[in-house]
């Protein structure tokens, strides 16, 4: 039963990437932390629905996200992976999932005070700013990199996925602590959306027969 249920949410994978994609576009080319206040004030101005409408794609892109994530757990619990590496992947996606929705929530709440100058002062927007653009570019999400890590080592271990989605998951991970971290992120979408419909579209029995001894699998090698 768990196998179907990983299967029947595995595609919140491919959801959760295009959520992402779909709200960094409505959001689009955003000032960077040290932009002058004289600056931000007119553009949140003038870009204050789409940013609004960003951060609300973003927030159901969250959600996915968790559904993505629980679909993994599934797959690796059922696979026979180490408790250890089951659990760091579950808690991995849960901090990746509480990024998200910060991230989210700075962006709803940037584009509600573009909408309204006199509800907050240009001081106060700045801050909001920084809290939104500051880093982007330069960190990556550390709980990205413990679900990523835990995946890739443990679908190795386990073949509860092809091999080229287990390897691939481990330099992503990694990638992630680095300043590389914003690229190896744009990279985990194709990721998501590779492993949601490997997870939609994998056998049955794929899972429960990764779990047992080779000798088993393969009788007479």
């Amino acid at each position: 039963m768990n196998d179907r249920l990983a299967k029947g949410i595995g595609l919140a994978g491919v959801a959760y990437a295009a959520l992402e994609i779909a709200g960094d576009l409505s959001i689009g080319a955003f000032p960077d932390s040290d932009t002058p206040i004289a600056k931000l004030v007119p553009f949140y101005a003038a870009h204050h629905a789409g940013i609004a409408r960003g951060g609300l794609l973003l927030h159901w892109a969250a959600l996915f996200l968790a559904l993505f994530a629980a679909a993994l757990w599934l797959r690796l619990r059922d696979a026979g992976a180490h408790p250890v590496l089951a659990a760091a992947a579950l808690l991995g996606g849960a901090v990746a999932v509480a990024d998200e929705l910060y991230g989210a929530g700075v962006y709803s709440t940037l584009g509600f005070l573009g909408a309204k100058e006199s509800v907050i002062g240009p001081g106060a927007l700045q801050a909001w700013h920084v809290s939104g653009a500051g880093g982007d570019l330069t960190t990556g999400d550390g709980g990205l990199a413990v679900l990523l890590l835990a995946v890739g080592v443990a679908g190795i271990a386990t073949r509860a996925f092809p091999r080229w989605l287990a390897w691939t998951a481990l330099p992503l991970g990694l990638l992630q602590l680095t300043p590389l971290g914003f690229f190896a992120g744009m990279i985990f979408l194709l990721w998501a959306v590779a492993a949601g419909i490997r997870l939609a579209v994998g056998s049955a029995d794929e899972s429960a027969a990764s779990a047992l001894p080779a000798a088993e699998v393969a009788p007479g090698i």
